[in-house]
């Protein structure tokens, strides 16, 4: 018997694992950075640490590589679920505001409950379902009750 109710799991768990993928990938990607700006501005002993140096940049490219693509198998597949009938065109909004509201919500949790960022993290968070709704081809709408009442309703919404 088919759960009636999987496919609106199915989708939030894999906006959750999506975004959570996005950070990863971000976060690989400021190791790499620092890594690489260490041994270009001569902070790190080439003549002792060269090999390992340049081997831990090579695991974060790999780890950046398999992250992506990761994150594009539940994209992809959450943009089926929905009859891939949304707007795609949405992929790259989507993923950026998926890493900036993420970002801007840890900025507020590093702070001693600073106001101003978590109202900059919910209205990114706005964004970030707008851009979603269109992406995924339902009722458009920046509202997160709104959307979790959309995605409740299964694929065939919108």
């Amino acid at each position: 018997m088919e759960n009636k109710h999987s496919t609106d799991g199915i989708a939030e768990d894999l906006i959750r694992s999506f975004v959570q993928i996005a950070s990863a990938e971000m976060h690989a990607k400021t190791l790499l950075e620092k890594r690489v700006s260490e041994l270009e501005n001569g902070l790190i002993d080439l003549e002792t640490e060269l090999e390992a140096q340049l081997q831990k940049i090579t695991e974060y490219k790999e780890e950046i590589t398999t992250l992506a693509e990761l994150r594009r198998t539940d994209m992809l597949y959450l943009f089926d679920l929905y009859g891939s009938r949304g707007d795609k065109e949405k992929w790259c909004t989507v993923k950026h505001l998926s890493i900036a509201m993420m970002t801007a919500f840890e900025a507020w949790q590093a702070s001693n409950q600073d106001e101003a960022l978590l109202s900059a993290a919910l209205a990114k968070n706005k964004r970030f379902i707008k851009a979603l709704t269109q992406f995924l081809g339902v009722e458009v709408t920046e509202c997160a009750a709104c959307f979790a009442d959309i995605i409740k309703g299964g694929k065939n919404n919108g």
